[in-house]
């Protein structure tokens, strides 16, 4: 059997045998992103969160519109001023009300008054537009996030999914050395009964198999805490049962070029466009601290129904205007606009900051992923080659040329080489996904 046969069996067998293992369900690794990004909590969470910051622009534009009030009352009472101003407003003042004994100890009085007020702001030299604007801002920015949440839940879930496939390669690589190394036990104890072996060769491959067990009751319980966290980020049972289908295997590409990725990067990564609306956001709360010097200007109008009985009532209106103009005398709005801008001159460094570290991301998960594609390719034939140098070495322990310590070697060497084809290809898909995540691509 060739080694590229080998090779070929090998991935095949990775591929089909965890799927029919146990009769657990299939799991890919585009299932398990889909999953995580339509049941995640925390991502259901920021979504509702993006949801919570528009109704805020709503409540924030509101502003700009009139503001009603209505108020329905109801008095009773004899006190002298309480009784002058309610007949006086209900249009039913009497001479005789003039008495100084009227004015003075009058009967108690009843009033009803229902009033409706209207005030709308005219002009604040830009307070409100600020405001609004500063919401609009915020929903942008709650939206940018629910991105990035799902961004960095694609690429957990990917990491997570890797630490179930190599867990579940070194469960199954176990299994089959298990099974190795107890035909190599028996093997060992017939060259024994037949003379041409000791029992230390006996004994050395006995603790060999209960070490190859070891080995292997371990990997099932990283598999299954592997799988537990895979379930909980896609919003599942922790205990869900399910078998991790491996990728197919890559080959070596040309790279990418590394300035169309880091422009690809600056218009995509939801970080930087969130860096940039906080710089928005920044010079918005600026303006609006600014706007504290400046007074601002209001209209208001209220119609008045009131009388001393429910069903007899007269009316009455008022219209105004109003210009409100204060200042702090401890300093509060020059203190606002220093701060104001601190927080821009802030801003400004974090999305420099953000750029270059979106720079350095693109830069890592590039590399890395070239050096995991050259290492996939690399194990597979080292697994080739252990595997068709386990078979000499066991036929040349057979015609009695080799020694038990070879045929343990052998063994090692190919759960180690599979270790390293395994861990090369799950290397190989989390820094494709790092990369994806780094420039801003979404994974569905």
């Amino acid at each position: 059997m060739t080694a590229c046969r080998l090779g070929t069996l090998l991935v095949l067998a990775g591929i089909l045998g965890p799927a029919t293992a146990r009769g657990q369900e299939p799991l890919a690794l585009d299932t398990a992103v889909r999953t995580v990004l339509a049941q995640n909590a925390s991502l259901r969470a920021a979504r509702a969160a993006a949801s919570e910051a528009g109704e805020r622009v709503t409540a924030a534009r509101s502003g700009y519109f009139p503001r009603v009030s209505v108020a329905e009352s109801w008095q009773r009472g004899d006190q002298p001023v309480y009784v002058f101003s309610s007949l006086l407003s209900a249009r039913n003042f009497t001479a005789a009300d003039f008495t100084l004994d009227a004015l003075n100890h009058p009967d108690p009085v009843g009033f009803f008054q229902t009033r409706f007020g209207v005030e709308q702001l005219v002009f604040d030299f830009g307070r409100q537009g600020a405001s609004a604007g500063a919401a609009s801002l915020h929903r942008d920015i709650a939206t940018l996030t629910v991105d990035q949440a799902a961004a960095d839940l694609a690429l957990a879930a990917t990491r997570v999914f890797g630490e179930v496939l190599n867990a579940q390669s070194a469960a199954r690589a176990s299994r089959e050395s298990l099974t190795a190394a107890r035909e190599d036990l028996a093997r060992a104890e017939r060259r024994r009964d037949a003379g041409v072996a000791t029992e230390a060769d006996v004994l050395a491959l006995k603790v060999h198999v209960a070490d190859v067990e070891q080995q292997a009751i371990q990997a099932e319980g990283t598999a299954a805490i592997a799988r537990a966290e895979l379930n909980r980020l896609m919003g599942t049972p922790v205990d869900r049962e399910f078998v991790a289908t491996p990728p197919p295997d890559v080959e070596l590409a040309e790279s990418p070029s590394l300035t169309a990725l880091l422009s690809e990067a600056e218009a995509g990564r939801p970080e930087l466009r969130r860096a940039a609306l906080q710089e928005r956001l920044a010079e918005s709360g600026r303006q609006e601290a600014r706007a504290a010097y400046l007074p601002s200007v209001a209209a208001r109008g209220v119609f008045d129904v009131a009388g001393t009985a429910f069903d007899d009532r007269a009316t009455s209106w008022i219209v105004g205007a109003e210009v409100r103009w204060s200042f702090s005398t401890g300093g509060a709005e020059v203190a606002g606009a220093r701060a104001a801008s601190h927080a821009l001159a802030r801003a400004r460094a974090e999305r420099e900051d953000a750029r270059a570290a979106i720079h350095l991301d693109v830069v890592r998960a590039l590399r890395g992923l070239e050096a995991a594609r050259a290492r996939v390719v690399a194990g597979r034939a080292g697994v080739a080659e252990a595997l068709e140098s386990q078979r000499i070495i066991r036929d040349r322990f057979d015609a009695g040329i080799a020694s038990v310590n070879d045929v343990l070697r052998a063994s090692t060497a190919v759960l180690d080489a599979e270790a390293s084809r395994t861990s090369a290809l799950v290397d190989a898909v989390v820094h494709e996904a790092m990369l994806d995540r780094a420039i801003g691509r979404t994974r569905q």
